[in-house]
């Protein structure tokens, strides 16, 4: 019996100890904020923070908020703008910060000692902090023998914290620690104005949302988008060195009165930042004063601002001659005269040649045609005024951006140093030494593909050779070809049609030599040596009948009867072209 009472004292003394630890739990649970604020040093609120002081043994650091905007600084120059980043980090960080050991008022007391004894007599910092609720106050005195540990005293409370001696690399130990080094805010991107008032005069960009870069001042040009971005990269990478002075009145002292050397960027959101240049440091070699314009600090930065100050106009000038970007071209004319070529690309995702006649282009050549007015620059830049007429003028136009290039190109005459162009109303030189002649054959840009068929297609073949008779196979319904238009023992030769339904799916030229030639026997056309008939199935597609005449440099001159275009087929596919179809032979009967 006295075992079976132990057993149950014992089970209820377990049920009670759980029922203990269980709203305990709970309790923490409800109350986390209670439990962190126990523990903590710091319990700052920016939301709510008004100023914060740091108080040095020789120095004072006020980190204040005014109308929003937290100034920082030292009792000596005054306050200037702050690094609100920094600010919010050194917050946290202070808000980090854990007590440790606790000493009462009574231990001091147990063992004699007082504050005093802990360096609180001569505090290493004192740290102020007003926010909505009053005023705080922190001090922070030695380290503990062991050294990794500082001791604070919040206030005028009696008891002692030990804390990580982490809290002092969380404290500003400088007046301009937490001082705004930045010179323009926001990114990049974001800019859409920007003005240089330099030792050349004055420059003005801007931007649109829709729009590159254009030059309004002095005068209205196309920038270009690299050497601004460029530009900008540089501003944004500009940080000031040293504070010189604060809350000043008088900035002639400095070189800084009046706008004479100043840059200002003004954003998308419509705000705008100015930065004034002065006058070099004469006990600092190398470095320059200079203000914010909405500022009354004075500050010192690398003369190396004074180089972006003497930036030249030609210098932000767009050299692209071609400002569109090849890929949303649509449209290209050439004109000289009253001759003109005019390539367009249609609907269908191909390029046309639309004037003087209307073929397919090769997308070889208009991209090459492209790609070298893409790759031509202006070397120099000129003025308006020019007695010359121009020799030719190009045009490039993009649907898709609803705009136009127009490149006026005038006269060389003998000069090899770069061509002459007016574009957008001024006189350039550039890095092309001519026009080619033949860019306006429309040779030049058509498609080198001839035909492309389908071979089942193919119903009849008739070849023609000097001197020889014709040789006609035709399809049968099986698919196979027989002879046709012969009484002769002949057979059909059956990889050597195979041979040529393969290479009649598609031709390519290798190079076209004239249209509508006055003369076809100069490339032996008019009595051709070989003249290949081709009939074709259904009634939608006419028959091909093609020419084959003289040996060229690169094969033989050739041309598809009643397209008046010669050019020049490949040696190995005229040799097949003009093969044999027929062998002598006694055609064999079909099985049965």
């Amino acid at each position: 019996m006295a075992k079976g009472r132990s057993t149950l004292v014992l089970l209820a003394g377990i049920l009670v100890l759980g029922a203990f630890i269980w709203v305990q739990q709970v309790w923490r649970a409800k109350v986390p904020s209670k439990e962190v604020r126990r523990v903590r040093l710091f319990d700052l609120n920016l939301d709510t923070l008004v100023s914060l002081q740091f108080q040095h043994t020789n120095l004072v650091v006020d980190c204040v908020k005014e109308n929003g905007i937290w100034m920082t600084g030292g009792t000596e120059r005054g306050l200037g703008r702050a690094d609100v980043a920094l600010v919010y980090k050194m917050v946290a960080s202070l808000n980090s910060i854990g007590k440790g050991t606790t000493i009462t008022a009574k231990h001091l007391e147990m063992r004699g000692l007082d504050a005093a004894e802990y360096g609180f007599s001569e505090p290493t910092v004192e740290i102020t902090a007003i926010d909505n609720k009053g005023r705080h106050r922190w001090l922070i005195g030695r380290k503990t023998p062991l050294g990794d540990m500082l001791y604070v005293k919040q206030g005028d409370e009696d008891d002692l914290y030990t804390v990580s001696d982490t809290l002092l690399s969380s404290v500003p130990a400088q007046p301009d620690a937490l001082r705004d080094r930045t010179l323009f805010s926001g990114k990049i991107p974001g800019v859409r104005r920007v003005e240089i008032r330099g030792f050349g005069g004055f420059i003005q960009i801007l931007k649109d949302a829709k729009s590159e870069w254009q030059i309004q001042q002095p005068l209205a040009a196309a920038a270009d988008p690299q050497a601004v971005e460029d530009l900008l990269g540089k501003l944004y990478r500009l940080r000031i060195e040293d504070f010189v002075a604060e809350n000043v009145s008088d900035f002639s002292v400095y070189g800084l009165q009046g706008e004479t050397r100043q840059f200002s960027l003004g954003g998308i959101d419509g705000t705008s930042r100015m930065l004034v240049i002065g006058d070099e440091i004469v006990d600092r070699p190398g470095f320059v004063y200079a203000r914010r314009a909405d500022d009354t600090s004075v500050f010192s930065l690398k003369a190396e601002v004074l180089d972006l100050l003497d930036i030249k106009l030609d210098d932000l000038r767009d050299v692209r001659v071609l400002s569109l970007p090849i890929k949303d071209i649509s449209y290209i004319s050439v004109a000289r005269g009253t001759e003109q070529l005019e390539l367009v690309f249609d609907e269908f995702g191909r390029w046309v040649i639309a004037k003087p006649v209307m073929w397919d282009a090769d997308r070889r050549a208009v991209t090459e045609l492209l790609r070298l007015w893409e790759a031509a620059v202006i070397t120099e830049f000129g003025d308006t005024n020019t007695s010359a007429t121009a020799e030719w003028t190009l045009m490039f136009g993009s649907a898709e951006l609803s705009q136009t290039n127009r490149i006026e190109v005038f006269p060389t005459f003998g000069e090899k140093d770069g061509l002459h162009i007016m574009r957008e109303g001024t006189v350039c030189q550039i890095n092309l030494p001519l026009v080619p002649e033949t860019i306006l054959d429309p040779l030049e840009f058509k498609d080198r593909q001839l035909w492309q068929l389908q071979k089942e297609d193919i119903q009849k073949i008739s070849v023609e050779k000097a001197r020889q008779s014709r040789q006609v196979v035709e399809r049968q319904a099986d698919g196979s070809f027989s002879p046709g238009e012969t009484n002769g023992m002949v057979r059909v030769d059956d990889g050597a049609v195979d041979r040529l339904l393969n290479k009649l799916e598609a031709v390519s030229v290798v190079d076209y030599v004239a249209y509508n030639p006055r003369d076809l026997s100069i490339y032996g056309l008019s009595e051709p040596s070989v003249a290949l008939h081709m009939g074709l199935a259904g009634t939608n597609q006419l028959g091909r009948v093609l020419l084959v005449g003289e040996e060229a440099a690169q094969g033989f001159y050739a041309m598809v009867k009643g397209r008046d275009v010669v050019f020049v087929l490949d040696k190995s596919l005229v040799e097949i072209l003009s093969t044999d179809l027929l062998m002598q032979g006694q055609v064999l009967p079909n099985a049965e």
